[in-house]
């Protein structure tokens, strides 16, 4: 297929002008009809992309080992939807996510879960998927293949395999249309998987610009945010809840926000942006002494034990006041002020159970997913609203924990 972009006059020479020729392949991880990972239903994403960058695309069908081998001879530009390759890394590079896949595996109830799937057990996969892709490249031995997912799980029920590596919506989806109970299996979180579309190096070195100004658009004509399913917030907070209940009563917490409060009550919203403003400028000069001026010492030393006490579960963790004005912080934030941003206001004020949890972020530096949860912070005695306090949640580390 080929989309032509809206004509413009305001066409980058540095982000380039020419068609882009992407391929992708025809094998789902839920049916035998759709391109892996999706890919059909990313081509409105795509072309909402392109379109906003004045750029022509055109896409083809073709085996993985083709688009590799195409990618890597610059006969085409990239590949979607794709996981991580190690294989492909050297010569492409694979751009932001545009796909969020929650890889689980699957076994019957009748099997005792190891600790690792890779020896001794019979793994199945669907032919030509990303899970296939991902388990010959790490090691792992497939020892039979499907064409969708359904027959796939039509062997694991028949006990010709023992475990499936799947999406667990992809799982779910297929289980019900075979009419079988998806409780009925086990299952275990494996990690999150980003998929997206793979360039290659010699066509972004043509086009200097164009991975930056492609990665910032996908969010822009994304209809969805990364999210947790309702089943995985249950497990986070099963494991966190108690544990937040007790760091709410942090010695002198109350205090110290209760006499923040009574000196930022007085502060107008010029005042507050005032501060923002000097605070963010620090940030980029990596030059701290303000921000210091305005926080607590001792209660961010509380937060930064805290942090490291949960082996690199926790990733930050911010105390702020009635205002949204940090008042502790376990590492440096960019901004001071908080109360415009959803994890202030999600929770403050809100029942004292409130877990409030936002969207799945993806660090392309550290490779880590991570959420922010937020809980309202009262007086213990009436009840009163005094603050908020946000964790930072390595997402993949605590649903590895939920076993």
């Amino acid at each position: 297929m080929t989309s032509r972009a809206e004509p413009g006059d305001n066409e980058d020479p540095v982000v380039g002008t020419q068609a882009v020729n992407l391929a992708t392949n025809i094998s789902s991880a839920f049916s035998s009809d759709l391109p892996t990972g999706t890919g059909q239903s990313l081509l409105p994403h795509l072309q909402c992309i392109f379109s906003d960058m004045k750029r022509d695309f055109t896409v083809q069908v073709m085996p993985w080992r083709r688009a590799y081998q195409d990618v890597k001879s610059n006969r085409i530009d990239g590949f979607f939807t794709a996981i991580p390759m190690r294989q492909v890394d050297p010569y492409a590079v694979l751009s932001a996510p545009m796909v969020l896949e929650n890889w689980y595996w699957f076994w019957r109830s009748d099997t005792i879960a190891p600790e690792s799937w890779r020896e001794g057990y019979k793994l199945g996969s669907i032919l030509g998927s990303q899970q296939e892709t991902w388990l010959g490249e790490t090691g792992y031995t497939v020892d039979m293949s499907a064409n969708n997912l359904p027959q796939l799980i039509k062997l694991l029920q028949g006990k010709r395999i023992d475990v499936i590596l799947a999406d667990r919506e992809h799982f779910i989806r297929a289980a019900k249309e075979l009419k079988l109970n998806p409780d009925n299996f086990q299952s275990r979180f494996f990690r999150y998987v980003p998929l997206g579309v793979y360039f290659n190096e010699q066509f972004l070195n043509n086009n200097p610009a164009f991975l930056s100004v492609f990665n910032t658009t996908i969010n822009k004509c994304a209809t969805g945010h990364f999210a947790v399913s309702d089943y995985e917030k249950q497990q986070i907070r099963e494991l966190l809840q108690r544990k937040i209940e007790r760091w709410k009563r942090l010695p002198k917490l109350e205090e110290l926000l209760r006499s923040q409060n009574a000196k930022t009550k007085r502060l107008s919203n010029g005042d507050i942006q005032e501060r923002d403003k000097k605070w963010r400028t620090a940030f980029q000069a990596h030059d701290f002494a303000y921000p210091i001026k305005l926080i607590d010492q001792e209660l961010s030393a509380q937060l930064r034990e805290i942090k490291k006490q949960s082996q690199d579960v926790i990733t930050e963790i911010i105390v702020t006041d009635a205002r949204g004005l940090n008042l502790a912080i376990s590492d440096m934030t960019s901004d001071y002020w908080q109360g415009d941003e959803e994890k202030f206001t999600g929770a403050y004020d809100k029942p004292a159970t409130t877990l409030y949890f936002g969207d799945i972020n993806y660090d392309e530096s550290t490779k880590r997913f991570q959420i922010h949860i937020s809980v309202p912070l009262y007086t213990e005695e009436k009840f009163e609203p005094l603050g908020v306090m946000v964790f930072g949640v390595d997402v993949e580390r605590i649903l590895s924990q939920a076993q």
